[in-house]
């Protein structure tokens, strides 16, 4: 026991004492840390979000259109991509159906609905900016896998997708080729 006691009154009177918890000015630092990583990492994590949101649309756009084509093809039925909500555009989301009755609209009773994807986040914007069937609301592949009017005629086109920060083309060609680019890229 006296050992025990001297090795201690040893380190005591060395100055080498054992505090628990955290100094102010320690507490205060690490705060401050805390608020300039929060000033830089905030705003670019809102950025990315929106950026991811827009990835997500396009993307999902995408696997709608290639599922109608595919759909078209297996069954050698007419089958639509159309807005959820007619005449409210595709930002209020979208449906792949198949037109089992050859009437070129959607009938819930006798149309097969394949996909539906939920409206867009509010930051996301579409527009058309060519006339295709994607300005009249529709997206139709027919039998053989190509975009057609409800008329016969081609019924492809250019839809574009884009936030405050960036714009993506959806691109579906005569023979239905489906694909997407960034805007500004090379080949968009």
């Amino acid at each position: 026991m006296p050992h025990l006691h001297r090795t201690q009154q040893g380190l005591h009177k060395a100055g080498a004492t054992q505090s628990l918890g955290f100094s102010l000015i320690e507490l205060m630092v690490t705060i401050a840390i805390a608020v300039v990583l929060m000033v830089v990492a905030v705003p670019s994590f809102v950025e990315f979000q929106r950026n991811a949101n827009l990835s997500d649309a396009v993307s999902n756009f995408l696997a709608a259109a290639n599922a109608a084509k595919a759909n078209a093809m297996k069954r050698g039925l007419n089958t639509y991509v159309v807005p959820n909500t007619a005449g409210t555009g595709w930002s209020s989301g979208w449906m792949v159906y198949t037109d089992t009755n050859w009437n070129q609209s959607f009938d819930s009773g006798t149309d097969d609905v394949l996909v539906r994807h939920e409206a867009l986040s509010s930051d996301i914007t579409v527009t058309t900016p060519t006339a295709s069937s994607l300005a009249d609301g529709y997206l139709l592949f027919n039998g053989s896998g190509y975009p057609r009017l409800n008329n016969g005629g081609f019924g492809g086109g250019t839809l574009v997708m884009q936030n405050a920060s960036r714009s993506s083309k959806i691109i579906i060609d005569p023979a239905g080729r489906i694909r997407s680019c960034k805007v500004g890229t090379t080949g968009c």
